[in-house]
């Protein structure tokens, strides 16, 4: 720790604790003004598909090919990509919306409102998505109250049509 750190973690008492006052609605309300890809993430473990959407997904670095995607800790799949090897992020295309909906949706048959590319047996991909980022898992990271998951890249499908954009709690068109 460098004299700075020492001084501001002494000065505020610690990095994780928000200061007296702190709004976190604001962040949130800030943070969704931002415009964002919308990715289905999924693996499959013995035989079963797991999926969650997220748009906490962002690219790390082109050598080596790296990805980071976040989980909170509440989602329903935690335990599946807290162990998994291998995983896909498929970016969505303008139109699924539906199935961003249908996948942070909690008790319901997430596969069953997407139709799978038969050339991926280990990892369920998504046809018609914008594009798809297969790979195995390079690190996992606790941070704060998300699971950080960097991915190794092994292979990108790209599709070629326009993503699928949130902002502001909506579904947006790019122009």
């Amino acid at each position: 720790m460098t004299n700075v750190d020492t001084a501001i973690a002494e000065s505020s008492g610690s990095y994780l604790e928000s200061p007296p006052g702190f709004d976190a609605g604001e962040l949130r309300r800030a943070l969704a003004g931002m415009a964002t890809s919308v990715t289905l993430v999924t693996t499959k473990i013995d035989g079963t598909p797991y999926g969650f959407t997220a748009n906490s997904f962002t690219s790390v670095s082109v050598s080596p090919p790296l990805v980071a995607v976040f989980l909170a800790e509440t989602a329903e799949s935690y335990p599946a990509f807290a162990r998994t090897t291998h995983l896909a992020v498929n970016i969505l295309a303008d139109g699924q919306g539906d199935i961003a909906k249908h996948f942070a949706t909690k008790g319901v048959d997430k596969f069953a409102a997407v139709e799978l590319h038969h050339e991926y047996d280990h990892v369920p991909v998504v046809t018609g998505a914008a594009a798809s980022i297969v790979g195995r898992v390079h690190e996992r990271w606790t941070v704060g109250d998300h699971l950080m998951i960097i991915v190794h890249v092994d292979d990108v499908l790209r599709s070629g049509v326009e993503p699928l954009v949130y902002q502001n709690r909506e579904f947006r068109k790019l122009v």
